[in-house]
């Protein structure tokens, strides 16, 4: 019983902080936990559906009424993806020297644990973001957080205080040397200290700094790009001609003279729209896949006109160059959902504890194993990712 309260009342807290004081894009997005499987844990697979935002025509000019259907569009959020760590342990260095088990042990394993989960999300969501900041001449600075916040601007993202930019540490060195003003503020260098995120509302954001921020590389594609066959209004595909080289999942990119329109008022904002490849092909005359689906008309139109035959086809950045991914969003972007696993009962040897905080779910299981007389712990998650909104963000590639 003294392992099983050493567990509940210290070790499994300690490493809940650890973690989470580890984890940048996870703790911006705000985790959803879901407490359905309290008493008796969830299996992984289960799924829940993420309502997103409605969207409307106006009727302009008559009082005719022009009753237009409802439809409420949704995202599937599975939590299906598991993350562990593993290791043992003596009875000693658990009951003799519980500071320094959490010190040696929990907290290096609970930060790799972070920051496997951070990379793991970031990876999942940022390949899916379309809007993309024009690459910065030498280094990022506040004209391109102020430029990734009009795209969020026009998705009519709100502007609640939560927009957050996660840059890569080169990135964050480059925006703080290039608006070190900004940054010299007392009061935002101690949140700073306290929580790694400092804000800036001169810029609009918060800003934090990953090790984690996913490296996208370029296909090897040609930069001469046409429509052959455009699409269709809420179409997802189009027919391509190219030269030699491949096209890979994420690239963002435009087609000439398709803007995009204000999500509301849908007039043009004067920006060509953004789109982000969903799977790869090769060079030659092929199918471009995409998304989001380009909508010239109605309550979810996203663009002023379709393309036309022979437009340009532009993507972004050099081919087959690797661009960190920074990372400027809205909270409402994306959804991450963390529930209880499900655990045996505590007897035998086994000592099972769960706890839930911040939206994140973790446990702990400890077992021993009387073959090897070994002890043996467990740390375990459940998630899940899913992009909603993915207007809401947008990428910054860094040089």
């Amino acid at each position: 019983m003294a392992n099983t309260n050493l567990i509940n009342d210290i070790v499994l807290p300690g490493s809940m902080v650890t973690f989470r004081n580890n984890s940048v894009i996870t703790n911006a997005i705000k985790p959803h936990y879901d407490d359905s499987y309290k008493v008796n844990g969830a299996k992984a697979g289960q799924a829940i559906n993420l309502r997103t935002h409605q969207e409307f025509t106006v009727r302009e000019d008559t009082f005719n009424m022009a009753v237009q259907d409802v439809e409420q569009k949704s995202v599937a959020l599975t939590r299906s993806k598991v993350f562990g760590i593993d290791i043992s342990y003596t009875d000693a260095e658990l009951t003799q020297d519980v500071e320094g088990f959490l010190e040696y042990r929990a907290k290096p394993a609970m930060a790799t644990l972070a920051a496997k989960v951070d990379a793991y999300v970031y990876q999942q969501l940022v390949l899916g973001v379309a809007n993309s900041v024009v690459l910065p001449v030498t280094n990022i600075d506040s004209d391109d957080i102020l430029l990734a916040g009009v795209y969020l601007d026009n998705a009519s993202a709100p502007r609640d205080g939560s927009r957050t930019v996660v840059l890569n540490p080169n990135g964050m060195k480059q925006l703080v040397s290039s608006s070190s003003a900004l940054f010299n503020n007392a009061k935002n260098i101690s949140q700073q200290y306290s929580d790694g995120i400092v804000s800036i509302p001169s810029l609009g954001f918060n800003f934090g700094m990953s090790q984690n921020v996913h490296s996208f590389t370029t296909g090897a594609r040609n930069t001469a790009s046409v429509v052959n066959a455009p699409p269709t209004t809420g179409g997802t595909t189009c027919t391509i001609q190219t030269g030699s080289g491949s096209i890979v999942v994420g690239e963002s990119f435009t087609f000439a003279a398709v803007y995009e329109v204000n999500k509301l008022t849908k007039q043009s904002t004067g920006v060509l729209k953004k789109f982000v490849t969903t799977a790869a092909s090769a060079g030659g005359s092929v199918t471009l896949t995409f998304s989001p689906a380009i909508i010239s008309s109605g309550p979810f139109q996203n663009v002023d006109a379709l393309p036309i035959a022979t437009a340009a086809v532009s993507f972004m950045g050099t081919l087959s160059t690797a661009y960190p991914q920074a990372l400027a969003f809205h909270p409402d972007f994306a959804a991450i959902g963390f529930c209880d696993l499900e655990a045996p009962k505590s007897g035998n040897g086994v000592s099972s504890s769960r706890m839930a905080e911040d939206g994140i779910s973790m446990s702990v299981l400890t077992g021993y194993d009387i073959r090897t007389r070994q002890n043996y712990m467990r740390w375990d998650i459940l998630m899940g990712v899913a992009l909603v909104e993915p207007s809401m963000a947008c990428r910054i590639f860094t040089p």
